[in-house]
């Protein structure tokens, strides 16, 4: 059972490993470095879009530290005599 085991975890790594490897022949036909060089530019007029989200962030961090705070400090003693 062991050697089972340790067959089936190299496999793993192995294949792990390899899968990089093997993905990279068939992505090389969607490059773009074979294109012509095109140059695109946007409108910097609303840069500040990203601002909401990261409050969101924020908040919904405190609010998950504020969960395990209050499961923390809940009632330890039994209710049971």
């Amino acid at each position: 059972m062991r050697v089972l085991k340790s067959l089936v975890a190299t496999a793993t790594a192995l294949s792990i490993a390899a899968s990089p490897a093997l993905a990279q022949t068939g992505a090389a036909k969607l490059s773009l470095s074979n294109a012509a060089p095109a140059r695109a530019s946007t409108d910097a007029g609303d840069s500040n879009e990203l601002a909401p989200a990261i409050l969101i962030g924020v908040l919904a961090t405190i609010a998950i530290i504020g969960g395990a705070i209050v499961l923390a400090d809940s009632d330890d003693t039994p209710d049971s005599p």
